[in-house]
């Protein structure tokens, strides 16, 4: 491992502190897993030295407070452990998990299990949702667009509380809405998601335009979260969305302070709201070797 040497005029703590990785940012389940391994590290130092394990609760305290890990590679683990003890519905932004892939935490579906896509794009281009166009190309069509735009427009003038229990009318099953780990989220007996507002905005006034247009009721839920990829506008505020890379929403891949990772995404150039990732920037392509 290869760290940088400092810059002038930024401290150590400068250099630790990840502020993407922190806040709004933070991975509750990274946190949570890495705050476990501290403490029984204090723990078994406790049984050498009280004072240098009360040292080493600090340190990894304050790495956790301003970084948002201390374990390299906690991405990799923290989410499939949470899961594992059963407490994913307290870290309710940990996605399901797909076999070899890493857990999606930044955003869930309205539905709840597997859909077939050919179905549900058939369903769409039937009630007039889509259309493909003379470049082959797949478009919203002007009515559905209008009546989506509309929706969101409406949406995001609720607030927080509204907007959850919005968000619980919408998912095809009895539950209840609310706002945790700066998002919403909606549990019921038939399942539960968490999606970041910008989100919960775009997929409700889907399901809700959808509606408009004439879509079967068991589509329209399913059918949301596809329906991102033909947003004609940023959720959240209204902008315009262009493609830009960001920060890794976790935590990193190892203790380097130097080492940031990225994603490419689709974003909104007013107000920055990402609303699709489309993965992570590699190495190479992210910045030139020294």
């Amino acid at each position: 491992m290869r760290l940088r040497p400092p810059l002038p005029g930024v401290s150590v703590l400068d250099r630790l502190r990840r502020p993407e990785y922190t806040g709004a940012d933070r991975c509750w389940p990274c946190t949570a897993v890495n705050a476990a391994a501290v403490a029984l590290a204090g723990a078994a130092v406790a049984v050498v030295s009280i004072p240098a394990a009360l040292l080493v609760l600090a340190a990894g305290a304050a790495l956790i407070a301003v970084r948002g890990y201390v374990v390299p590679g906690t991405p990799a683990f923290a989410p499939r452990l949470v899961r594992a003890a059963g407490l994913a519905p307290y870290f309710a932004h940990v996605g399901a998990d797909d076999a070899g892939g890493s857990p999606d935490r930044e955003s869930d579906d309205l539905a709840v299990g597997d859909h077939d896509p050919a179905e549900l794009l058939g369903a769409m281009l039937e009630a007039g949702v889509v259309t493909e166009g003379s470049d082959g190309d797949l478009h919203l069509t002007d009515g559905f667009e209008t009546a989506w735009t509309d929706e969101m427009e409406r949406l995001r003038a609720l607030d927080d509380d509204a907007l959850a229990a919005a968000t619980a009318d919408a998912v095809p099953f009895e539950a209840e809405g609310s706002t945790r780990f700066d998002g919403v989220a909606v549990e019921g007996d038939a399942g539960a998601v968490w999606l970041r507002p910008v989100h919960a905005v775009a997929d409700v006034a889907a399901v809700r335009a959808m509606e408009r247009v004439g879509v079967a009721e068991p589509v329209r839920a399913p059918a949301a979260s596809p329906l991102r990829l033909f947003l004609p506008a940023c959720p959240a505020c209204g902008g315009s969305l262009a493609e830009t890379t960001v920060a890794d929403g976790c935590c990193g891949g190892t203790m380097n302070p130097g080492e940031t990772p990225t994603r490419r995404v689709v974003a909104c150039e007013d107000c920055g709201a990402a609303v699709r990732d489309l993965g992570a920037v590699g190495v190479d392509e992210e910045r030139p070797t020294d």
